[in-house]
């Protein structure tokens, strides 16, 4: 049986086109900026849903849905609270502009 022959390939020609980006890379990036905007805008209601899926298989919770209501009022009351305060601001409310503390 003769041996097999060496063959050598050239190295590849430097290409003028930048690489692609990976589609797992965009896909981690979407799931990023999505993650960021669910906590920036609902955080009680991301987080109390990521721990029900950490912990879910290891403690029985009876209620989830109740804890994920609970959670969604909180995430409510956050807004609204927000929003109020952003009209305040934007109205030129003496009571939004007068500092939280005494001063020093």
């Amino acid at each position: 049986m003769p041996p097999d022959p060496v063959v050598s390939y050239p190295d590849p020609f430097p290409s003028m086109h930048p690489p692609r980006p990976s589609r797992v890379a965009e896909y981690a990036l979407l799931a990023d900026d999505l993650a960021e905007w669910l906590l920036a805008h609902c955080p009680l209601s991301t987080l109390s849903i990521l721990t029900l899926l950490v912990i879910g298989s290891t403690v029985m919770i009876t209620q989830p849905i109740a804890i994920i209501v609970i959670a969604a009022l909180g995430d409510l009351t956050i807004s609204l609270t927000r929003r109020i305060r952003r009209k305040r601001r934007a109205q030129g409310s003496p009571r939004a502009a007068a500092p939280h503390h005494a001063p020093a």
